[in-house]
């Protein structure tokens, strides 16, 4: 029974941590692929402000991404990752210990 009280919490933190690694994704895949001004300006002629601090293209439509390019804002895309791939592993290593623990309380037939 302590095994079941412990496998519903774990799976409870493991729901929101999901949500927090969908979130933290949201912002972290278009970061990764954020432009400078010059080179947005280069590829895509008139359809970009000098005023952006960087550029985002989501097919083909040229969007101002606030946030920069991970060089210009290193500290914010480093936290981001490790937000992000933080996360994951606690899903995954806690998956990982409910399964050994399920395997240990669990008698063999």
């Amino acid at each position: 029974m302590r095994y079941f009280k412990r496998f519903v919490r774990l799976s409870i933190s493991q729901v929101f941590a999901f949500g927090i690694a969908a979130l933290c994704f949201v912002y972290w895949a278009p970061w990764t692929a954020a432009l400078t001004v010059e080179e947005a300006s280069q590829r895509y002629p008139g359809q970009v402000d000098p005023s952006w601090r960087a550029v985002r293209v989501e097919h083909g439509r040229v969007s101002e991404w606030r946030l920069g390019t991970p060089r210009q804002n290193p500290w914010g895309f480093g936290v981001c990752t490790a937000s992000l791939f933080s996360v994951v592993i606690y899903c995954i290593a806690t998956a990982l210990w409910m399964e050994r623990r399920r395997k240990k309380e669990t008698p063999e037939a």
